[in-house]
């Protein structure tokens, strides 16, 4: 189990990536009053067939060259079981891969949702020409974040430059302080 959930949603959007997407979405419901989180990753990557799906949750099995593991899906699909939820993978080969976790919100073992900024700052960074959509919504209110509004605004300026992340940071910070997504 990693000690943010956090760093689950970074090691799938990475996978993502790593498979060819060029666009991910990030969904995250939580739900209160069911006592329920719901994280949701989806990449435009190559996909995956059923044999793959049944290996990469397999922690012994890995696409990367000279790794004989790949803990990532695994260690995910282990925390949502551990926190009374489930998992699951859906994929078209050539299209998409979908990814979600449920578990309960109050479970005492649900690690925290760890800095979901420096996440997509992270993201960010390291893949500036990616686009992402991130929809954040807890009790009915929701945050939004599209890398592609603010491309179109920016024009030619990466997103990738100091300036530019500070007012990311700024305003994916303040959309989940709103949220009070502080945990």
């Amino acid at each position: 189990m990693m000690p943010e959930l956090s760093l689950h949603i970074m090691d799938i959007m990475e996978n993502g990536i790593a498979a060819g997407a060029w666009h991910l979405d990030l969904f995250i419901e939580v739900d209160t009053a069911e006592d329920r989180l719901k994280i949701t990753v989806v990449d435009n990557g190559k996909g995956m067939d059923t044999e793959m799906i049944e290996k990469a949750m397999d922690p012994l099995f890995s696409t990367k060259k000279g790794k004989g593991w790949g803990l990532g899906i695994p260690l995910f699909m282990q925390t949502a079981e551990t926190c009374d939820g489930g998992f699951s993978i859906e994929s078209k080969e050539g299209s998409y891969t979908r990814v979600s976790v449920e578990m309960r919100l109050s479970h005492i073992d649900r690690p925290p949702l760890g800095n979901i900024t420096d996440t997509l700052l992270s993201l960010i960074v390291g893949h500036p020409e990616i686009d992402l959509y991130v929809m954040v919504k807890k009790d009915g209110t929701k945050y939004e974040f599209d890398t592609r509004i603010i491309r179109e605004i920016l024009g030619d300026v990466s997103l990738a430059t100091p300036q530019v992340l500070g007012a990311l940071e700024e305003d994916i910070q303040s959309g989940l302080k709103e949220l009070d997504l502080t945990d």
